[in-house]
């Protein structure tokens, strides 16, 4: 009997993170698997390799699609994509975000393959009910994130990050991760930058540390003038370094936009402030089809602007306050350590088999 082929389509970071994990489970139940992703680099964009992706596509038996955050970025998976769906090959999406369905909304660049689409991956019960405004045909099946399970098992301890650092035990470390959007992050981190140094003066010991994310193409030269500036001790750790998420067991704050690295922060009851300017949160907007923000709306975090008000912020939830104890609280109940490892992983899997078989037999 001939192996069952899945071909699994990414350009982004977080879903090619996610893909890379499901490979060998898919192989365990017998699956050809071939990886197809870009890990946030433009290897995956050359236009030689839309013809081996479209090749690939049309000889599985499924094929599973990241959702990239913007149509340049999702070339891949819309290569994948369209070749599925003129070879009747079943194809789904896999939201490693809420609202990640809303990237196939009408007008959005996954919108042409939203009536064919065969299941849809949610990280939540909502999310995938959600999703099927937008899936009619869709199975829209709650799967949970990979790399959420592994948010609560840091490489590192916080003892190890900070001696790594070089941070001194009276020293406050500050992380503020970065997003793929250079104008959100030069404006998120002067802002943090203004707010640390009314801190130090004030006597406070601080050191910030600027995590670039992964797919951020910005060339480092302009993140490095803002250092060179900063009055504060700053630096950049990239991911050849320590990767965000690597960082995060030692900081004693984080100040982002609220992606990923702020809900790994929840999942390890470090305090948060997402703080978001206005061109920040019309990117959101363009690439989900809303501004909410899912670490402020679950109130796991504080969302702020000003500098002053950041500065005060910073200063009660790095503190033994009400406001750091009801954050925690919240924390701890939303995003509980998970009890086991490798769940949603096995979901997928079982559930790409159970297409698959349903789909042979029609």
């Amino acid at each position: 009997m001939s192996l069952r082929k899945a071909v699994l389509v990414a350009q982004d970071a977080a879903p090619s993170g996610c893909f890379k994990r499901l490979e060998p489970v898919l192989k365990e139940k017998g699956f050809d698997t071939v990886l197809m992703i870009g890990e946030g680099k433009s290897t995956m964009l050359a236009d030689e390799m839309q013809d081996k992706i479209y090749e690939e596509a049309t000889n599985a038996n499924i094929v599973v699609l990241g959702m990239s955050s913007s149509q340049e970025l999702a070339k891949p998976e819309i290569t994948a994509g369209d070749a599925a769906q003129s070879f009747s090959v079943p194809y789904g999406f896999y939201g490693d975000v809420p609202n990640c369905w809303g990237r196939a909304r009408a007008g959005s660049w996954f919108d042409f393959l939203a009536p064919d689409t065969s299941f849809y991956f949610g990280i939540n019960q909502k999310d995938a009910d959600e999703a099927e405004q937008i899936f009619p045909r869709a199975k829209c099946i709650t799967t949970g994130n990979p790399l959420r399970e592994e948010m609560a098992f840091p490489r590192f301890t916080r003892e190890e990050v900070r001696t790594k650092l070089g941070i001194a035990p009276d020293e406050k470390l500050v992380l503020a991760p970065g997003d793929k959007f250079a104008a959100g992050n030069m404006a998120t981190w002067s802002t943090a930058i203004d707010a640390l140094t009314l801190l130090q003066r004030n006597g406070e010991k601080i050191q910030l540390v600027l995590a670039t994310h992964p797919g951020d193409r910005t060339p480092q030269t302009l993140y490095e003038e803002l250092v060179s500036f900063s009055p504060i001790p700053t630096r950049i750790i990239t991911k050849d370094i320590l990767s965000s998420s690597d960082l995060v067991p030692g900081a004693d704050i984080i100040i982002g936009s609220g992606g990923s690295i702020c809900i790994e922060g929840a999942y390890q009851q470090i305090p948060l402030i997402c703080s978001c300017s206005e061109a920040m949160l019309k990117r959101i907007e363009s690439i989900n089809g809303s501004r909410k923000i899912e670490a402020v709306e679950n109130a796991i975090a504080e969302f702020i602007n000003s500098a002053e008000d950041l500065a005060s912020w910073i200063t009660a939830l790095t503190t033994n306050t009400l406001g750091r104890k009801i954050m925690r609280q919240r924390q701890r109940k939303l995003y509980p350590k998970p009890t086991e490892r490798g769940v949603a992983l096995r979901k997928m899997a079982d559930a790409i088999d159970a297409i698959v078989e349903v789909w042979g037999q029609k």
